[in-house]
């Protein structure tokens, strides 16, 4: 969520009803750290779940990927996907790979997310760690600080934005690489329902900005809803039963984490139009852009034009399609930047 799901990408309760939360972005992660600084440093040793290896070869790397922030932080499961798909796609490509919660296993080198949140906890981890990174840290960004920078100064990382990468570099962080947010077959598991009751929803973070077009399409008759705090299965029942799901920014970076796995579930997307023309270039055969004041009116085009809808959904799976996870992290293990 982090937003991520919000992503970094959140907050809430899990419940069918509208989310409310009175705090900025800001405030509520500052709360947040209030709250869980009490917990002191953990070591958090759990099950791994490990999915069955296509390829026993000797001479791959062997990983282990992790969700770093302990099971007690909610948001943690804004990186859920994410991590299981470089789990899959690492051994896709042959290395043993095993998506785990412990951060002690021998022998594997670590891929952690979360790592925007590890100073919360009093967490250590490995030396040789990857830190893939999911969170806005653009100079503008709340999660942004020198302690997070340090932290990035002494791990390599990877990063899903080509502008979080440009501004690690010039604050100095000397190992880091662009791995884009890539798909895998096993991540479209949302199924669809008889019935799509709902006719526009947001998941994610509560804010004044992102509520409004919905409490706006609710007074003009539609059945509109904002949840926050949802995840897994609850979540993806809910993203099933929307003709559209909304993505309204939070930082300024365009919210990939939540979007690509949306497409790569066949669900209609409308967003708030990017920060960066590049990113809006990148999905704007699947995603439908706009600016934050024309989304009601956009939402409602699009509601009575079911073939819209269909036709945008096919291109957007198709942009998934070609967006191979297994490629984005072959290239960045090959890269002079990874080996050497």
């Amino acid at each position: 969520m982090p937003r991520v799901g919000d992503h970094g990408p959140s907050a809430g309760r899990h419940s069918d009803q509208r989310s409310e939360h009175p705090l900025t972005d800001h405030a509520r992660r500052q709360a947040i750290r209030s709250r869980y600084a009490a917990f002191g440093p953990r070591s958090f040793r759990h099950e791994v779940c490990a999915l069955p290896e296509q390829l026993d070869n000797t001479d791959r790397t062997r990983f282990a990927v992790a969700i770093a922030p302990p099971k007690s932080y909610v948001w943690r499961e804004a990186f859920r996907e994410v991590a299981e798909t470089v789990n899959i796609a690492l051994q896709r490509l042959g290395h043993s790979s095993v998506l785990t919660d412990a951060l002690d296993l021998p022998g594997r080198r670590y891929i952690l997310f979360g790592s925007n949140t590890l100073s919360w906890w009093g967490i250590e981890i490995p030396d040789d760690a990857i830190l893939y990174n999911l969170e806005a840290v653009t100079p503008e960004s709340d999660w942004r600080s020198e302690e997070l920078l340090e932290l990035f100064r002494r791990h390599h990382v990877w990063d899903y934005s080509r502008h979080n990468v440009a501004a690690l570099e010039a604050a100095g962080v000397p190992r880091i690489q662009h791995v884009p947010i890539g798909g895998v077959p096993e991540l479209d598991r949302i199924r669809p329902v008889a019935t799509q009751d709902i006719d526009v929803l947001f998941v994610g973070t509560h804010s004044a900005k992102r509520a409004a077009p919905i409490e706006r399409l609710r007074q003009a008759g539609y059945n509109a809803q904002l949840h926050a705090g949802v995840w897994g299965e609850r979540r993806d029942e809910l993203y099933a039963r929307a003709k559209i799901v909304l993505n309204l920014h939070g930082p300024t970076i365009f919210e990939a984490v939540r979007v690509t796995y949306l497409l790569a579930n066949g669900i209609f997307v409308i967003s708030e139009k990017c920060h960066y023309p590049d990113e809006e270039e990148e999905f704007a055969d699947g995603v439908v852009f706009v600016e934050y004041d024309r989304i009601v009116e956009t939402c409602i085009r699009y509601l009575a034009d079911h073939r819209a809808r269909a036709d945008r959904i096919i291109a957007g799976r198709e942009v998934m399609r070609k967006r191979s996870a297994r490629k984005y992290l072959g290239a960045a293990l090959a890269e002079p930047a990874f080996t050497g």
